[in-house]
Protein backbone atom coordinates (compact mmCIF):
# COMPACT_ATOMS: atom_id res chain seq x y z
CA UNK A 1 0.00 0.00 0.00
CA UNK A 2 2.55 2.64 1.15
CA UNK A 3 4.48 1.81 -2.46
CA UNK A 4 2.16 2.33 -4.65
CA UNK A 5 1.13 5.88 -2.39
CA UNK A 6 5.14 6.78 -2.43
CA UNK A 7 5.29 6.04 -6.82
CA UNK A 8 2.13 7.69 -6.82
CA UNK A 9 2.84 11.06 -4.81
CA UNK A 10 6.38 11.43 -6.26
CA UNK A 11 5.66 10.54 -9.95
CA UNK A 12 2.89 13.19 -9.72
CA UNK A 13 5.01 15.91 -8.76
CA UNK A 14 4.57 18.82 -10.61
CA UNK A 15 8.25 18.66 -10.84
CA UNK A 16 11.30 17.12 -10.60
CA UNK A 17 13.56 19.81 -9.80
CA UNK A 18 11.18 22.38 -8.77
CA UNK A 19 9.06 20.45 -6.13
CA UNK A 20 11.30 20.97 -2.80
CA UNK A 21 10.66 17.53 -1.40
CA UNK A 22 11.64 15.85 -4.11
CA UNK A 23 14.95 18.05 -5.27
CA UNK A 24 15.70 18.02 -1.59
CA UNK A 25 15.62 14.71 0.19
CA UNK A 26 15.36 12.69 -3.14
CA UNK A 27 17.84 13.59 -5.54
CA UNK A 28 20.49 14.87 -3.14
CA UNK A 29 21.10 13.35 0.00
CA UNK A 30 19.64 14.94 3.45
CA UNK A 31 18.76 14.43 7.24
CA UNK A 32 15.12 12.56 5.74
CA UNK A 33 16.67 10.37 3.25
CA UNK A 34 19.30 8.93 6.01
CA UNK A 35 16.53 8.41 8.53
CA UNK A 36 14.60 6.48 5.45
CA UNK A 37 17.79 4.41 4.66
CA UNK A 38 17.17 1.10 6.79
CA UNK A 39 13.55 1.18 5.00
CA UNK A 40 15.27 1.58 1.48
CA UNK A 41 17.35 -1.12 2.05
CA UNK A 42 14.45 -3.42 3.18
CA UNK A 43 12.51 -2.27 0.05
CA UNK A 44 15.81 -2.51 -2.41
CA UNK A 45 16.03 -6.08 -0.76
CA UNK A 46 12.03 -7.24 -1.62
CA UNK A 47 13.49 -5.81 -5.25
CA UNK A 48 16.02 -7.93 -5.68
CA UNK A 49 14.01 -10.98 -4.43
CA UNK A 50 11.02 -10.01 -6.41
CA UNK A 51 13.32 -9.87 -9.95
CA UNK A 52 15.04 -13.19 -9.28
CA UNK A 53 12.09 -15.66 -7.28
CA UNK A 54 8.63 -14.03 -7.88
CA UNK A 55 7.90 -14.86 -11.29
CA UNK A 56 10.21 -18.12 -12.28
CA UNK A 57 7.90 -18.51 -15.74
CA UNK A 58 6.93 -15.76 -17.39
CA UNK A 59 4.98 -15.35 -20.24
CA UNK A 60 6.63 -15.59 -23.60
CA UNK A 61 4.56 -14.73 -26.86
CA UNK A 62 6.06 -16.63 -30.22
CA UNK A 63 7.37 -13.55 -31.42
CA UNK A 64 10.28 -11.69 -29.39
CA UNK A 65 9.96 -8.82 -26.94
CA UNK A 66 11.68 -5.53 -26.40
CA UNK A 67 11.49 -3.85 -22.62
CA UNK A 68 11.99 -0.15 -22.27
CA UNK A 69 12.31 1.16 -18.91
CA UNK A 70 14.39 2.89 -15.96
CA UNK A 71 15.20 2.29 -12.39
CA UNK A 72 14.51 6.16 -11.39
CA UNK A 73 10.62 6.92 -10.76
CA UNK A 74 10.47 9.06 -14.20
CA UNK A 75 11.92 11.52 -16.69
CA UNK A 76 14.40 9.59 -18.02
CA UNK A 77 12.87 10.47 -21.62
CA UNK A 78 12.37 6.19 -22.20
CA UNK A 79 9.15 7.01 -24.34
CA UNK A 80 11.18 9.09 -27.14
CA UNK A 81 13.64 6.38 -26.97
CA UNK A 82 11.11 3.39 -27.36
CA UNK A 83 9.23 5.53 -30.43
CA UNK A 84 12.59 6.13 -32.02
CA UNK A 85 13.62 2.56 -32.00
CA UNK A 86 10.37 2.03 -33.59
CA UNK A 87 10.90 3.83 -36.53
CA UNK A 88 14.53 2.64 -36.71
CA UNK A 89 12.84 -1.10 -36.65
CA UNK A 90 10.59 -0.52 -39.28
CA UNK A 91 13.40 0.34 -41.69
CA UNK A 92 14.48 -3.07 -41.39
CA UNK A 93 11.10 -5.01 -42.31
CA UNK A 94 10.18 -6.21 -39.44
CA UNK A 95 6.92 -5.72 -38.26
CA UNK A 96 6.39 -4.58 -35.11
CA UNK A 97 3.89 -3.54 -32.56
CA UNK A 98 3.95 -0.94 -29.78
CA UNK A 99 2.97 -0.84 -25.66
CA UNK A 100 2.36 1.93 -23.45
CA UNK A 101 1.21 1.34 -19.73
CA UNK A 102 -1.49 4.31 -20.27
CA UNK A 103 -0.94 5.95 -16.90
CA UNK A 104 -3.71 7.38 -15.48
CA UNK A 105 -6.15 6.43 -18.42
CA UNK A 106 -9.36 4.38 -18.02
CA UNK A 107 -7.21 1.78 -20.23
CA UNK A 108 -4.69 1.47 -17.27
CA UNK A 109 -5.80 -1.68 -15.29
CA UNK A 110 -6.92 -3.50 -18.76
CA UNK A 111 -4.90 -4.34 -22.50
CA UNK A 112 -6.26 -2.50 -25.36
CA UNK A 113 -5.60 -2.20 -29.21
CA UNK A 114 -5.96 1.63 -29.38
CA UNK A 115 -4.05 1.87 -32.87
CA UNK A 116 -4.13 -0.53 -35.59
CA UNK A 117 -2.42 1.14 -37.85
CA UNK A 118 -4.11 3.14 -39.90
CA UNK A 119 -7.08 4.08 -37.18
CA UNK A 120 -6.61 5.56 -33.71
CA UNK A 121 -9.58 4.32 -31.59
CA UNK A 122 -9.10 5.83 -28.76
CA UNK A 123 -8.30 9.69 -27.23
CA UNK A 124 -5.73 10.08 -24.79
CA UNK A 125 -8.37 10.27 -21.88
CA UNK A 126 -9.63 6.93 -22.49
CA UNK A 127 -5.54 5.08 -23.64
CA UNK A 128 -3.04 7.62 -21.99
CA UNK A 129 -1.40 10.26 -23.48
CA UNK A 130 2.07 8.31 -24.26
CA UNK A 131 0.43 5.66 -26.25
CA UNK A 132 -1.91 8.34 -28.31
CA UNK A 133 1.59 10.07 -28.73
CA UNK A 134 2.69 6.93 -29.66
CA UNK A 135 0.29 6.06 -32.23
CA UNK A 136 0.55 9.99 -33.49
CA UNK A 137 3.96 9.61 -34.63
CA UNK A 138 4.22 5.78 -35.51
CA UNK A 139 2.88 4.77 -38.98
CA UNK A 140 1.50 1.56 -39.70
CA UNK A 141 2.56 0.35 -36.31
CA UNK A 142 0.03 -1.28 -34.35
CA UNK A 143 0.00 0.66 -30.84
CA UNK A 144 -1.64 -1.23 -27.60
CA UNK A 145 -2.49 0.44 -24.09
CA UNK A 146 -2.72 -1.18 -20.56
CA UNK A 147 -0.49 -2.66 -17.81
CA UNK A 148 -1.45 -6.00 -18.04
CA UNK A 149 0.86 -7.10 -20.64
CA UNK A 150 1.05 -10.61 -20.47
CA UNK A 151 -2.94 -9.83 -22.07
CA UNK A 152 -1.15 -7.34 -24.39
CA UNK A 153 0.95 -10.14 -25.82
CA UNK A 154 -1.74 -12.65 -26.13
CA UNK A 155 -4.17 -9.68 -27.71
CA UNK A 156 -1.29 -8.80 -30.04
CA UNK A 157 -1.01 -12.68 -30.60
CA UNK A 158 -4.46 -13.00 -31.73
CA UNK A 159 -4.76 -9.93 -34.18
CA UNK A 160 -1.48 -10.14 -35.68
CA UNK A 161 -0.09 -13.51 -36.30
CA UNK A 162 2.67 -12.76 -38.35
CA UNK A 163 4.31 -9.88 -35.76
CA UNK A 164 7.87 -9.78 -35.34
CA UNK A 165 8.82 -7.65 -32.51
CA UNK A 166 7.25 -6.01 -29.88
CA UNK A 167 8.25 -2.85 -27.81
CA UNK A 168 6.84 -2.12 -24.42
CA UNK A 169 7.31 1.21 -22.87
CA UNK A 170 7.79 0.96 -19.30
CA UNK A 171 8.10 -2.33 -18.50
CA UNK A 172 11.17 -2.88 -17.13
CA UNK A 173 9.44 -3.76 -13.63
CA UNK A 174 6.77 -5.99 -15.29
CA UNK A 175 8.24 -9.68 -14.52
CA UNK A 176 5.36 -11.29 -15.45
CA UNK A 177 6.32 -11.27 -19.12
CA UNK A 178 9.82 -12.68 -20.74
CA UNK A 179 11.57 -10.16 -22.60
CA UNK A 180 14.64 -11.03 -25.18
CA UNK A 181 16.00 -7.36 -24.62
CA UNK A 182 15.90 -5.12 -21.44
CA UNK A 183 16.92 -1.72 -22.29
CA UNK A 184 17.60 0.99 -19.42
CA UNK A 185 17.03 4.72 -19.76
CA UNK A 186 18.87 6.84 -17.66
CA UNK A 187 18.92 10.56 -17.48
CA UNK A 188 22.48 11.89 -17.62
CA UNK A 189 21.23 15.16 -15.65
CA UNK A 190 19.07 12.95 -12.83
CA UNK A 191 21.64 9.76 -12.83
CA UNK A 192 20.69 7.96 -9.83
CA UNK A 193 19.49 10.65 -7.90
CA UNK A 194 21.04 10.49 -4.54
CA UNK A 195 21.51 6.95 -5.26
CA UNK A 196 18.99 5.42 -2.85
CA UNK A 197 16.44 3.30 -3.11
CA UNK A 198 12.80 4.63 -2.39
CA UNK A 199 11.57 5.70 -0.02
CA UNK A 200 14.98 7.24 0.88
CA UNK A 201 15.69 8.20 -2.97
CA UNK A 202 14.54 8.55 -6.50
CA UNK A 203 15.19 4.54 -7.80
CA UNK A 204 13.08 1.74 -7.92
CA UNK A 205 15.21 -0.45 -7.88
CA UNK A 206 19.53 -0.56 -7.40
CA UNK A 207 21.83 -1.30 -9.71
CA UNK A 208 21.72 -4.57 -9.50
CA UNK A 209 18.71 -5.10 -11.54
CA UNK A 210 20.45 -4.65 -14.03
CA UNK A 211 22.68 -7.57 -16.05
CA UNK A 212 24.90 -8.04 -18.55
CA UNK A 213 22.61 -8.93 -20.86
CA UNK A 214 21.14 -5.34 -20.61
CA UNK A 215 21.68 -2.08 -22.62
CA UNK A 216 21.82 1.28 -20.71
CA UNK A 217 21.08 4.05 -22.92
CA UNK A 218 22.63 7.33 -20.96
CA UNK A 219 20.37 9.81 -22.38
CA UNK A 220 21.51 13.38 -23.33
CA UNK A 221 18.93 15.91 -23.48
CA UNK A 222 19.66 18.88 -25.38
CA UNK A 223 21.42 21.60 -22.72
CA UNK A 224 22.58 18.29 -20.70
CA UNK A 225 26.39 17.44 -20.08
CA UNK A 226 27.73 13.89 -20.47
CA UNK A 227 27.67 11.92 -17.28
CA UNK A 228 31.21 9.69 -17.50
CA UNK A 229 30.82 9.02 -13.76
CA UNK A 230 27.55 7.08 -14.39
CA UNK A 231 28.72 6.03 -17.61
CA UNK A 232 31.42 3.98 -15.91
CA UNK A 233 29.33 2.48 -13.08
CA UNK A 234 26.67 1.27 -15.57
CA UNK A 235 30.13 -0.10 -17.93
CA UNK A 236 31.33 -2.19 -14.33
CA UNK A 237 27.48 -4.11 -14.29
CA UNK A 238 28.74 -6.01 -17.78
CA UNK A 239 26.19 -4.01 -19.44
CA UNK A 240 26.05 -2.70 -23.27
CA UNK A 241 26.27 1.55 -22.38
CA UNK A 242 25.02 3.42 -25.52
CA UNK A 243 25.13 7.74 -25.16
CA UNK A 244 21.55 9.49 -27.11
CA UNK A 245 21.33 12.63 -27.24
CA UNK A 246 17.90 14.49 -28.06
CA UNK A 247 17.92 17.80 -29.82
CA UNK A 248 15.04 20.52 -30.42
CA UNK A 249 13.40 20.22 -33.49
CA UNK A 250 10.78 21.86 -34.92
CA UNK A 251 8.00 23.81 -33.98
CA UNK A 252 4.77 23.70 -35.83
CA UNK A 253 1.58 25.40 -36.17
CA UNK A 254 -1.33 23.09 -37.40
CA UNK A 255 1.10 20.86 -39.12
CA UNK A 256 3.63 23.64 -41.21
CA UNK A 257 6.72 24.80 -39.68
CA UNK A 258 7.58 28.16 -37.80
CA UNK A 259 10.45 30.01 -37.51
CA UNK A 260 11.43 30.78 -33.77
CA UNK A 261 12.24 34.55 -35.15
CA UNK A 262 8.45 35.12 -36.89
CA UNK A 263 7.34 34.62 -32.55
CA UNK A 264 9.82 37.25 -31.48
CA UNK A 265 6.59 39.92 -31.40
CA UNK A 266 4.10 37.18 -30.15
CA UNK A 267 2.80 36.54 -26.53
CA UNK A 268 3.48 32.89 -25.64
CA UNK A 269 2.66 30.75 -22.29
CA UNK A 270 4.62 27.88 -21.92
CA UNK A 271 2.21 24.57 -20.92
CA UNK A 272 3.54 21.21 -20.35
CA UNK A 273 2.16 18.28 -17.91
CA UNK A 274 5.86 16.03 -17.81
CA UNK A 275 7.79 14.61 -15.19
CA UNK A 276 10.76 17.23 -15.77
CA UNK A 277 9.62 20.75 -16.77
CA UNK A 278 12.93 22.18 -16.82
CA UNK A 279 14.02 19.75 -20.26
CA UNK A 280 10.94 21.98 -22.23
CA UNK A 281 11.63 25.15 -20.76
CA UNK A 282 15.16 24.66 -21.69
CA UNK A 283 14.61 23.43 -24.63
CA UNK A 284 12.51 26.53 -25.81
CA UNK A 285 15.31 29.07 -24.82
CA UNK A 286 18.21 27.17 -26.40
CA UNK A 287 15.81 27.72 -29.36
CA UNK A 288 15.02 31.58 -28.49
CA UNK A 289 11.75 31.32 -27.24
CA UNK A 290 10.68 34.51 -25.01
CA UNK A 291 8.10 33.77 -23.18
CA UNK A 292 5.87 35.71 -21.09
CA UNK A 293 4.89 32.73 -18.35
CA UNK A 294 4.78 28.86 -17.81
CA UNK A 295 2.37 26.62 -17.10
CA UNK A 296 3.08 23.43 -15.43
CA UNK A 297 0.96 20.81 -14.54
CA UNK A 298 1.49 17.24 -13.15
CA UNK A 299 3.06 14.76 -15.21
CA UNK A 300 0.06 13.35 -17.48
CA UNK A 301 -2.37 15.44 -16.60
CA UNK A 302 -5.21 14.82 -18.79
CA UNK A 303 -6.95 18.67 -18.98
CA UNK A 304 -10.24 17.85 -19.24
CA UNK A 305 -11.14 19.14 -15.29
CA UNK A 306 -13.12 22.18 -15.67
CA UNK A 307 -10.33 24.21 -13.54
CA UNK A 308 -7.74 23.65 -16.19
CA UNK A 309 -9.78 24.26 -19.25
CA UNK A 310 -10.84 27.62 -17.96
CA UNK A 311 -7.18 28.54 -16.68
CA UNK A 312 -6.17 27.70 -20.19
CA UNK A 313 -9.04 29.71 -21.93
CA UNK A 314 -8.38 32.32 -20.28
CA UNK A 315 -4.94 32.29 -21.04
CA UNK A 316 -4.25 35.61 -23.16
CA UNK A 317 -1.17 35.09 -25.18
CA UNK A 318 -1.07 34.42 -28.56
CA UNK A 319 0.05 31.31 -28.73
CA UNK A 320 0.70 27.87 -26.23
CA UNK A 321 3.73 25.98 -26.81
CA UNK A 322 3.51 22.67 -25.71
CA UNK A 323 5.17 19.16 -25.82
CA UNK A 324 3.76 16.05 -27.89
CA UNK A 325 2.81 14.24 -25.22
CA UNK A 326 0.56 17.33 -24.08
CA UNK A 327 -0.19 18.14 -27.46
CA UNK A 328 -2.67 14.77 -28.04
CA UNK A 329 -4.88 16.22 -24.97
CA UNK A 330 -5.15 19.72 -26.05
CA UNK A 331 -5.43 19.64 -30.09
CA UNK A 332 -9.49 19.15 -30.16
CA UNK A 333 -9.56 22.22 -27.75
CA UNK A 334 -6.76 24.64 -28.52
CA UNK A 335 -6.13 23.91 -32.09
CA UNK A 336 -5.59 27.55 -33.22
CA UNK A 337 -3.47 28.63 -30.58
CA UNK A 338 -1.39 25.51 -30.07
CA UNK A 339 2.05 25.46 -31.15
CA UNK A 340 3.69 21.92 -30.77
CA UNK A 341 7.67 21.84 -30.21
CA UNK A 342 9.44 18.60 -31.51
CA UNK A 343 12.34 16.59 -30.11
CA UNK A 344 14.42 14.64 -32.30
CA UNK A 345 15.93 11.16 -30.97
CA UNK A 346 18.59 9.60 -32.58
CA UNK A 347 19.87 6.27 -32.11
CA UNK A 348 23.53 5.50 -33.24
CA UNK A 349 23.95 2.92 -35.78
CA UNK A 350 26.44 0.32 -33.63
CA UNK A 351 23.01 0.46 -31.20
CA UNK A 352 20.82 -0.41 -33.94
CA UNK A 353 22.80 -3.33 -35.15
CA UNK A 354 23.20 -4.70 -31.68
CA UNK A 355 19.39 -4.76 -31.03
CA UNK A 356 18.84 -5.97 -34.93
CA UNK A 357 22.08 -8.82 -33.78
CA UNK A 358 20.11 -9.87 -30.72
CA UNK A 359 16.36 -10.40 -32.50
CA UNK A 360 18.11 -12.87 -34.79
CA UNK A 361 20.15 -14.70 -32.20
Amino acid sequence: MWRNWWLSWTENSVTVKHNSFVQKHLLTRSWLSYSMYPASLLYAGYMRWRRKYLFPQPYRPLYKVISIGNLSLGGSGKSPIAIALAKSLQQHNLFLAYSSRGYKSWMENSASLIYDGRRLLATPEVAGDEAVMAAVQLDDVPVFSGKLRTAVLQLAEKYFPHLNVMILDDAFQHLKVARDIDIVVFDSELGLGNGFVLPAGYLREGLSAISPQSICILHQKPWSKKNPELKAKLSATGASVYEVKSSSGNILHKGKRVRPQDLKDKKITLLCAIAHPESFVKSAQMLGIAYQKQLTFPDHHSFTDDKSLALLKADDSDYLLCTAKDFVKLSQDFRDKLLLLTMETYLQQDLIEEILSRLKA
